[in-house]
């Protein structure tokens, strides 16, 4: 008996004692020999309950979309609002992509059309004041005095100057203005530096020698280290430099969320599943417009408190010397800057008399929780290190018979959760790569993402009631 995956899906197919997981466009050959009451079993791995079956009696070929009865309609329904999901997505991932160019264009262009005009303005000032110190003769120690603090002061205001031009030159869209940008800001320094010189040699020649004192040994520190900081900054650096700052910019704007709790009894999202990005969004954007009451923060990489940590207060009786290590068992890059954040977020929903909402995983809800807060640190290293194993797992044997199979050929666009066809296979080959316990343990912690479990857990601690709420994407995104 052959059966042919015909489907755009990964199906499991049993017959008699075989069983074959089989991807798009591939078939199989079962060697077991068909009798009369023989049955082949198919169903959809991404969804079981979706299954067919089909009784053989001798050698032929079935096909997954029309031998299994209505198997092959429910798995093209269900097929059909997977591609939906997944237009939908990649739509919304256009437009934030989209808005976040529109947001950083016009940081740069704020950059260009204003503080650059007055950089250059400031420059050129500068150059004419220079000059004019290098014509203008001492009439005596006073003056003398007062030419010399001039060009320093003049010299150290040309050096911030070159530097800002290299700094807001590097918003131009044009390759070619970056690049005169860069070298002006140089060119400019390097000309004060000339000027400079010339006016204490004038000075010195005029019969104030110590001038040259005064502002020369100024001058000359001022030359190296301006010297240094334009011979060690290249252009590439310079432009990567900036963009990273404006996309730091836009992202405090953009994608930072603080929480923002609205005053009265409402319902308050306290605790939020991050994976379901777009929901996530228009969260975010219903909040910000003051439609919607959220306790929940994120604090993304690059931005201000990205990386901060904040330490326990003596109170809360926890070990630890910050909040990282009730949380997740050790210190984390990322900080733990946003749970401080949070909690004064949900002090101030309790005290308003908000109805706290805990979103969970679709059709997961109430599941995922963990014991009670003291386990959290400690649940979460040993996440942590199962999911290591998944590296070595995809350099097993196993792993890559699965390559030679076809799953490459399963969809790897994303869906609301930020799962693919192909995410989802590759995590339940890993999951059944793993010893019982620890794929138990897994199991058992799906429901709530790794930092809503401590979220959830401090809510029960705290004693404040809360409603579970099933994370339904496509009501956000109405």
């Amino acid at each position: 008996v052959v059966v042919a995956n015909d489907l755009p899906a990964a199906l499991e197919m049993k017959f008699a004692e075989e069983a074959k997981i089989l991807y798009p466009k591939r078939c199989h050959k079962f060697r077991t020999a068909a009798t009369r009451d023989t049955v082949v079993q198919v169903c959809l791995r991404d969804n079981p309950k979706i299954s067919g079956s089909c009784q053989v009696s001798g050698a032929l070929t079935l096909y997954a979309s029309q031998s299994f009865g209505s198997f092959g309609v429910e798995a093209r329904h269900f097929l059909e609002n997977e591609k939906k999901q997944v237009q939908r997505e990649r739509c919304l991932l256009h437009d934030r992509k989209k808005q976040m160019e529109k947001e950083l264009a016009i940081e740069r262009r704020e950059h260009v059309l204003w503080y650059f005009p007055f950089i250059v303005l400031c420059t050129l000032l500068g150059i004419g004041l220079l000059a004019l110190c290098i014509v203008v003769e001492p009439q005596g120690p006073v003056s003398a005095v007062g030419l010399s603090s001039a060009v320093v002061v003049l010299l150290c205001c040309l050096g911030f100057c070159g530097s800002n031009f290299q700094i807001f030159g590097a918003r131009f869209n044009s390759g070619l203005l970056k690049w005169l940008a860069f070298h002006a800001g140089s060119a400019f320094f390097i000309l004060a530096v000339l000027g400079a010189a010339a006016a204490i040699a004038r000075y010195v020649f005029a019969g104030y020698w110590w001038t040259g004192l005064i502002a020369g040994l100024p001058c000359c520190c001022t030359s190296c280290l301006m010297g240094l900081y334009f011979s060690r900054t290249s252009l590439e650096e310079n432009i990567k430099r900036e963009e990273d700052d404006d996309m730091q910019s836009v992202a405090e704007r953009t994608i930072v969320f603080h929480g923002s709790i609205l005053e009265g009894k409402g319902p308050c999202v306290s605790s939020w599943p991050g994976k379901y990005e777009s929901a996530w969004d228009a969260l975010v954007t219903g909040s910000r417009k003051g439609n919607v009451s959220a306790a929940v923060v994120f604090l993304p990489e690059g931005s201000e408190h990205f990386g901060c940590h904040d330490p326990i207060p003596e109170e809360e009786n926890l070990e630890g010397s910050c909040w990282c290590v009730p949380l997740y068992g050790e210190q984390k890059p990322w900080g733990c800057r946003w749970w401080t954040q949070w909690i004064k977020n949900i002090e101030e929903a309790v005290r308003q008399g908000a109805e706290l909402e805990v979103y969970f995983f679709a059709g997961m809800t109430g599941k995922g929780k963990i014991e009670n807060f003291s386990m959290a640190g400690k649940e979460h290293l040993r996440r942590e290190a199962i999911q290591a194993q998944k590296k070595q797992f995809l350099k097993s044997g196993d792993f890559c018979d699965a390559l030679h199979q076809g799953i490459e050929g399963l969809c790897k666009e994303p869906r609301g959760d930020s799962s693919s066809q192909y995410s989802r296979e590759v995590h339940r080959l890993f999951m059944a790569s793993l010893t019982e316990e620890d794929r138990n343990f897994l199991e058992a912690s799906e429901g709530l993402g790794n930092s809503q479990k401590a979220e959830v857990a401090w809510l029960d601690k705290k004693g404040y009631a809360y409603t579970e709420v099933e994370i339904d994407v496509s009501t956000w995104l109405k």
